[in-house]
């Protein structure tokens, strides 16, 4: 059966989008902002949240997760290191770090500065995690400094999940003193199955 993709770009849906093209897997699509917290996205998605996939009627939400699952699915296409191995371990370490420690701070930056309602949002919690996300930044900056790829000598999965954190960085300004991430990204928007490179 083929893969549904539950989705609304620009977001997170984004990164399994990218996972599903370099793999080449055939996917249908539910795309629109209206599907966020409906009935239809409750089904695939407890909190109606994007991205989410069905897998041969199966549902599986969060990016990560879903990434890493449609990599080893198809395994013979290289994209993520067999379970068990160094290579595997170190996936795992940079797309946790990477989630925690920049992505968790680029979610709050924008929580308060648009998604909040005003009496909501908190300019010292902005400020306070815009501050985070730098520190983040500087490890993934002095990492790809010594590495044109996140894991290995090779593009890989863990490439997609910290290249879309990267390019949100990028979008708010956040990459002027990261040119080690900045390089990164530019590498990243500049392969084929991209879908950041086409807005």
């Amino acid at each position: 059966m083929t893969v549904k993709l539950y989705e609304w770009p620009p977001s997170r849906s984004q990164r399994v989008r990218w996972v599903l093209q370099e793999l080449d897997v055939p996917f249908d699509v539910r795309s629109g902002k209206d599907l966020i917290g409906s009935d239809e996205l409750k089904c695939v998605h407890p909190q109606g949240k994007i991205p989410a996939i069905e897998d041969d009627g199966r549902p599986l939400f969060e990016s990560v997760a879903i990434c890493t699952w449609l990599a080893d699915k198809h395994a013979d296409k290289g994209l993520i290191a067999p379970s068990g191995t160094w290579e595997r371990a170190l996936h795992d370490q940079w797309c946790a770090f990477t989630l925690s420690e920049v992505e968790a701070h680029l979610w709050t930056m924008a929580r308060n500065a648009f998604i909040y309602s005003e009496d909501q949002q908190s300019q010292e919690a902005g400020a306070q995690a815009h501050r985070e996300a730098q520190v983040g930044l500087k490890t993934l900056d002095d990492h790809l400094g010594q590495h044109e790829y996140m894991v290995g000598d090779t593009f890989s999965a863990t490439d997609i999940i910290v290249g879309f954190v990267a390019n949100w960085a990028k979008a708010i300004g956040l990459l002027d003193q990261f040119s080690n991430v900045s390089a990164f990204n530019d590498r990243m928007l500049a392969r084929p199955h991209c879908p950041m490179s086409e807005e």
